[in-house]
């Protein structure tokens, strides 16, 4: 699994936060007679394999009046993973525990100016590997040009990752109550931890190439919802996304959710996503929801994901990911109160990389298929 894992993720939570709204539908028309009212969000989730156990938590706070709403969230994530060298090609590299942790903060606001036409704006920051991915990267070139039994190569620095974001954007009720667009622009600025390469100078001196460390990516958003009729609503979500030293990256992705009867609920969904020269990228999946009883529900989520590798862009040595099939299956249950509901989410997940590339060859035990557990346990109260 590599940096979409975090996209699976919040489409776990996502999908449950939607699901979870028809039975909510009681508690908010009796908040909806205060002028305001409180959120509180507690979730976690844990992503294991034999090797890679990674966390992620988070504590938000929804204010909601009645022309303004606010959200502030904190979030905590874990990596820990059992590094391994890839020996046929990493003579001197060696195995051991790497643990990291990112700390991270989100606000966001809308409010509306005039009737059926509200502002969006957010900003948020983190500090720290944005997935576990980039941490075992990080420590190959460690461990190459700043082994402990060597002096350091000249021109390694320690990497120190940490990035920013601000949104602003306009959502419109086009027609009352039953169709939706929004159109929302994205600022990123991420300082990574960068990439080497071995070289020379023009007089044919070792030199080290140290690769980009700072990305800024621009995204531009536009999506529609539309309440099709008393129990089918549908999404669509168009964006166009500008990264430092990459092409354009086109992406799609929908949703329809249609309540089958008073007791399920049925929520498919699909996506692609291009880039020139030759990345492509698409994925699928379904959750149906049935309501046990008027305080249980019990779910079950199947999603499919495949692309053609990343693009690679070094010279010699690349840490670009093969192409990638994965595979999720999961079980969800939620349990309410007047205003609080308990979520937990328990599944599987299946990666298969194609074959390492002979420039990627070592990172093959980054790449190396897993068999992931998923679980999420989700608390929300309102007041």
């Amino acid at each position: 699994m590599k940096a979409h894992s975090g996209s699976w993720l919040r489409a776990i939570a996502a999908a449950c936060v939607v699901l979870s709204a028809p039975a909510l539908r009681a508690a908010d028309d009796a908040a909806a007679l205060l002028p305001f009212w409180n959120t509180i969000e507690a979730d976690s989730e844990a992503v294991l394999s034999s090797d890679i156990q990674l966390t992620d938590t988070r504590l938000l706070y929804r204010h909601e009046g009645l022309a303004l709403e606010w959200d502030a969230a904190f979030s905590y994530a874990s990596f820990d993973i059992d590094y391994r060298p890839f020996t046929e090609f990493d003579f001197l590299g060696f195995s051991e525990h790497l643990h990291e942790d990112r700390f991270g903060g989100q606000a966001n606001l809308r409010y509306s100016v005039v009737d059926r036409l509200t502002l969006l704006g957010g900003a948020g920051a983190y500090d720290g590997y944005p997935d576990y991915r980039r941490v075992w990267i990080a420590n190959r070139f460690r461990q190459k040009y700043d082994h402990p039994d060597f002096p350091r190569i000249p021109g390694y620095e320690e990497p120190n990752p940490w990035g920013w974001n601000a949104s602003a954007g306009l959502r419109w009720e086009y027609l009352p109550l039953r169709a939706f667009a929004e159109l929302k622009a994205t600022y990123a600025s991420d300082q990574t931890a960068p990439g080497y390469e071995d070289s020379t100078n023009s007089v044919g001196d070792y030199l080290l190439l140290r690769g980009r460390e700072k990305l800024d990516t621009t995204s531009l958003g536009l999506s529609s919802e539309n309440v099709l009729n008393s129990w089918l609503r549908a999404l669509n979500e168009f964006s166009i996304i500008d990264t430092t030293a990459r092409e354009l990256r086109f992406t799609y992705q929908g949703s329809l959710n249609a309540a089958l009867s008073s007791k399920w609920v049925l929520r498919g969904y699909g996506g692609v996503s291009a880039e020139d020269p030759q990345f492509e990228a698409f994925f699928f999946g379904s959750t149906a929801e049935w309501e046990l009883t008027p305080a249980l529900s019990l779910s079950l989520t199947g999603r499919y994901y495949k692309d053609t590798g990343e693009i690679e862009n070094s010279l010699f040595t690349s840490t670009a990911a093969p192409p990638l099939e994965s595979w999720e299956v999961g079980l969800g249950f939620r349990y309410l109160w007047s205003r609080s509901s308990l979520r937990l989410y328990i599944g599987a997940l299946w990666t298969n990389y194609d074959p390492i590339r002979s420039g990627t060859a070592e990172f093959t035990y980054l790449y190396a298929d897993r068999e992931w557990a998923l679980a999420q346990l989700a608390y929300s109260w309102k007041f």
